[in-house]
């Protein structure tokens, strides 16, 4: 990886990540950038507790849910190595009571089949309001009187069908390889000994540790007044935790994501890790390119390959992907239920790619980085970036805010021209800089519109009571 790229996409990600907090309304949000196992990047933005005002920090613990099933994956991969079971063993070799089902199909999933989703078992039961918070989640009697109930959807190995039933079927496969609950094993086995300190299997009395203090506040939809609904977080997932249990923070997932790597000798041999991060199925009817191994979700972003899972609990929603060619890892985590941390996520590997693609600062006497900034006016925010040799006009307040630049070019020490943008921009015109004697930037005239400072603009409006 180009260090000196990273580094300078670095500086940008974090003003425009301010900046997309305070235009939006997500209540808050935890990033986390990992390069070659180390953390490169990690803030919070926001607050962890809307009501309270309780400021977000990157130590937060959040309920990353889906999560759940890259560590139960990992189990299985662990007792698989040590012989206690086979991938492609039937689970009812495992789970007797699978026999009494009355769809005897049952009787041929395997476990390979539940890790990759390809079991055709129902996702949440044929009553899940427990994801509403409005019952428990099902304890283990619980669990199997609904899926005695429940017929399986699709014949096996049909087509990818999502089961967070399936995986809770896995915690109990664990548990009857291992001889130990999900719970103890997967605390001894890898949370254990990967240091992850602020992460376990379930909200419990038994393994969560006086969570209370740092775990964060899930918030709603905003209703009509854009107020937003506190949810707790302090939830027991009960015989799910081996599909949505978990809790951790961007550290610790950093931690695990780079324990994975091939070639770390850490949780799993080299193969098992190979399988896991393999595609075993496609994911139909997907407006992404997505495909699913055993735990991990398989998705393509440009030239990218890239490994992870998103996560979604009542009033919290996760993403993690990780790049195992060039070893970055990306990590997303927020407290409301209508966030798209995915979709933020990859724009931040998009961001990152783009400085990657342009390679170092230009060392050439025209100075770019003079014209850097973020500046506004009453119709717009825009902002100068030096990409490499070449200098772009954006706008920080998307998500993608690369895929629409102007290009400029340099014409003097005070002048910038638009070479190439939108037909129903001004292609060709110029943009004049005025500098104090210091060097900082004090308006722009953009094609004929004056531009301020950022600062400068907010301090202006302030004290007006109207335009015009």
């Amino acid at each position: 990886m180009k260090t000196d790229g990273l580094s300078a996409s670095i500086s940008f990600i974090d003003s425009w990540l301010a900046l997309l907090w305070e235009r939006g309304e997500i209540p808050g949000f935890v990033v986390a950038i990992a390069d070659k196992g180390k953390i490169v990047f990690k803030k919070a933005y926001g607050y962890a507790n809307l009501e309270k005002k309780e400021k977000l920090t990157t130590s937060h613990i959040f309920r990353i849910a889906s999560h759940s099933k890259i560590f139960t994956a990992t189990a299985i991969m662990q007792l698989a190595e040590r012989g206690h079971l086979r991938i492609d063993d039937h689970v009812v070799d495992y789970l007797p009571w699978l026999k009494q089902h009355q769809d005897k199909r049952f009787l041929k999933v395997t476990i390979r089949q539940l890790l990759s989703h390809t079991a055709g078992v129902i996702r949440d039961g044929l009553v899940n309001d427990y994801w509403a918070l409005l019952d428990p989640f099902p304890n283990e009697k619980q669990l199997r009187t609904a899926i005695l109930k429940s017929s399986l959807v699709f014949d096996t190995n049909i087509q990818m069908k999502y089961s967070n039933f399936g995986y809770s079927l896995l915690g109990l496969v664990i548990e009857a390889g291992s001889g130990k609950t999900y719970n103890q094993y997967v605390i001894e086995h890898i949370v254990q000994p990967l240091g992850l300190k602020d992460t376990g299997p379930d909200y419990s009395g038994d393994y969560s540790r006086d969570l209370d203090d740092k775990l964060v506040t899930g918030h709603s939809r905003a209703d009509l007044n854009k107020t937003r609904l506190s949810i707790t977080g302090k939830v027991e997932t009960n015989s799910m935790s081996s599909a949505t249990g978990f809790y951790s923070t961007v550290a610790d997932l950093c931690k695990y994501f780079a324990a994975q790597k091939v070639g770390t000798k850490l949780l799993l041999n080299d193969e098992s890790k190979k399988e896991m991060q393999r595609a075993q199925c496609r994911v139909t009817n997907s407006k992404q390119s997505e495909e699913y191994g055993l735990g991990f979700i398989i998705e393509y972003l440009s030239s990218r390959c890239l490994f992870g899972h998103r996560g979604g609990f009542p009033g919290q929603r996760t993403s993690s992907l990780s790049d195992s060619k060039s070893d970055l890892f990306v990590v997303v985590l927020t407290n409301c239920i209508d966030a798209s941390p995915g979709a933020i996520n990859k724009s931040i590997f998009s961001v990152i790619d783009h400085f990657l693609k342009n390679g170092s600062a230009s060392q050439s006497k025209k100075k770019l980085h003079r014209f850097q900034g973020r500046f506004m006016e009453l119709w717009s925010i825009l902002e100068f970036v030096v990409l490499g040799d070449k200098i772009v006009a954006i706008d920080p307040t998307s998500w993608q805010p690369f895929d629409d630049a102007e290009e400029l070019e340099y014409v003097d020490e005070k002048t910038l021209k638009v070479v190439k943008t939108n037909a129903f921009a001004s292609e060709g015109e110029l943009i004049h800089f005025t500098f104090s004697k210091s060097g900082e930037i004090k308006t722009v005239l953009v094609c004929g519109t004056t531009m301020w400072p950022q600062d400068q603009y907010m301090k202006m409006l302030a004290k007006k009571k109207k335009i015009g």
